[in-house]
């Protein structure tokens, strides 16, 4: 449940108001000092609230840092307004643990749909070049009952997708095939879907308990989302990127205080061509790091492109709340 009076009481304040009237717009950095605890994120609920149609993304230099971030805002807005991107556990291209690899691709989606208003992320998740920004809108499917696919087709896209097809699924990625009855449980999904086909058609869709294996209820819509670094979807491989590539042009980013965003970036990179050559010496057959990442000073000016925010600067003067 967001806190309404810790706003009102931030848009009572004339600092406040200064601040709104005079965002940086592309290219600007706005500097804001005076905030102390959790005020930075009270601003930019704040903020969000009131510009409606305005997206930001609060880039911090650890998952610490983005997770207090998160866990602030949480409180501040409405849950599905604000989501995190996390940085890859390693400095391969897949993603060995699957609550980082379902909340990187099911924030993406959000993104993607227009749903979210505040992304929380780090210097490394935002070096990070994915299939997923490119490949999210010909890889995701939604499933309904009353559809009509071919069930061949469906096993291929998943695999495709990178999906395991295993003969009972026990965890996300998975899908199993008996007859025509499919399991499958993506990222994103509460409970694993169970479709049940008559020839082509979807005739049921209903979620299933993993342990008993048993259907459990109805289900409306099942939403598969792709799984990052093992998508092969048409012809070509899909062209990685950054999480740029879905934020929109007038997005504002938020620098917290603290954060050194040169130097991290510029950590991160240094530490992954380390990485890629051990891995490399290992005999694994591992993408360049002009493959995995940008650059600091690609990313660095694509950043500066944007309007800036940032809270550890000299400017308008917030009182502490």
């Amino acid at each position: 449940m967001p806190l309404p009076q810790l706003l009102s009481i931030l848009e009572s304040l004339g600092e406040y108001h200064e601040l709104q009237s005079d965002l940086p717009g592309p290219t600007s950095r706005r500097g804001v000092a005076g905030l102390h605890g959790s005020s930075d994120a009270v601003v930019v609920a704040t903020l969000s609230k009131n510009l409606t149609h305005r997206f930001f993304v609060v880039l911090n230099d650890d998952v610490a840092g983005a997770e207090r971030w998160l866990a602030d805002l949480s409180t501040l807005v409405e849950p599905d307004g604000v989501a995190f991107y996390p940085p890859r556990e390693s400095f391969g291209e897949a993603e060995a643990h699957a609550e980082v690899a379902g909340e990187r691709v099911e924030t993406l989606e959000r993104i993607g749909r227009g749903d979210l208003r505040i992304v929380v992320t780090t210097s490394r998740a935002l070096l990070e070049r994915t299939q997923l920004p490119r490949a999210l809108a010909s890889a995701r499917l939604e499933l309904r009952k009353g559809d009509t696919r071919r069930p061949e087709q469906l096993a291929a896209h998943l695999e495709a997708i990178g999906f395991e097809r295993v003969l009972m699924v026990e965890d996300v990625a998975q899908f199993s095939v008996r007859g025509g009855i499919f399991d499958i449980y993506s990222f994103g999904m509460a409970e694993p879907v169970r479709l049940e086909f008559w020839g082509d058609d979807i005739t049921e869709l209903r979620h299933f308990d993993l342990l008993t294996q048993r259907s459990t209820r109805d289900a409306e819509v099942a939403l598969v989302l792709p799984v990052d670094g093992q998508i092969s979807v048409g012809d070509t491989e899909p062209e990685r990127s950054s999480i740029r590539a879905l934020f929109p042009p007038d997005t504002l980013f938020v620098v917290p205080r603290g954060t050194h965003v040169k130097p991290e970036m510029e950590r991160t990179w240094s530490e992954a061509q380390h990485h890629i050559d051990l891995a490399r010496r290992r005999g694994e057959d591992t993408p360049s790091r002009d493959e995995l990442f940008e650059s600091p000073e690609t990313t660095l000016r694509a950043i500066a492109e944007y309007g800036t925010i940032d809270l550890s600067g000299e400017g308008a003067k917030i009182a502490a709340l």
